[in-house]
């Protein structure tokens, strides 16, 4: 689905689908389109969240991220306009003509892969030092799981900052079982900057290798 098929959906003029994330979402929304609950599926409406978040991650000029869950493109198009370059991992293949739309103006810097992150040799696709930032899916266990895998599939990636649910964070700070990871609560976001609306408490975490 491109943004013009979304657009056509909702009888919208296509100018209107570059207003901003919001707009995305919104117009996404007014579509009909069915989000996937057993992704986790919540999408980013505002691109000055996005840029909230990349503040908090502390990028480092041309750093190169990993988006997993890359959605609509609103967290991907703002790592690409700060500079850095961003690889977009999205596994509903539905998203890949509007993470296309979104993320053509970036050229070179922007990379799109349609496909679950653990069927990807991301050895391959990154440099070290790379940072996962991402809008994980707001399923508890999926967004650990998705977490731990990116961590020990690849050392390229050296941190990430990463938004999930609340019981993720606190799950993963009191795990008995010591997975090399640390868990840090650095901020919030709230439920309502998503479409769907996040269905419980969201936390902003920071992510490293222990030791």
């Amino acid at each position: 689905m491109s943004f013009d098929q979304v657009a056509r959906h909702v009888g919208e003029a296509p100018p209107l689908l570059h207003a901003g994330a919001a707009s995305t979402a919104d117009i996404l929304a007014q579509s009909g389109f069915a989000t996937r609950a057993d992704f986790g599926q919540h999408f980013l409406r505002s691109a000055d969240t996005a840029r909230r978040l990349l503040e908090c991650a502390e990028l480092t000029a041309a750093a190169q991220v990993l988006e997993v869950g890359a959605g609509l493109g609103t967290l991907s198009a703002a790592v690409a306009a700060s500079g850095c370059r961003i690889w977009a991992v999205e596994k509903d293949v539905r998203l890949g003509g509007i993470l296309q739309d979104r993320l053509r103006p970036f050229g070179r810097r922007a990379r799109i892969t349609i496909g679950d992150v653990r069927g990807i040799d991301l050895d391959r696709g990154l440099d070290e030092g790379s940072v996962l930032v991402s809008i994980l899916p707001f399923d508890w266990e999926l967004s650990a799981a998705l977490a731990f895998h990116v961590f020990t599939a690849t050392r390229k990636v050296s941190r990430g900052v990463v938004v999930v649910p609340r019981r993720t964070l606190e799950d993963r700070i009191t795990a008995k079982v010591d997975d090399g990871l640390h868990w840090e609560e650095i901020d919030g976001i709230s439920r309502g900057e998503f479409w769907p609306k996040a269905p419980g408490t969201l936390r902003v975490a920071a992510i490293r290798r222990r030791g």
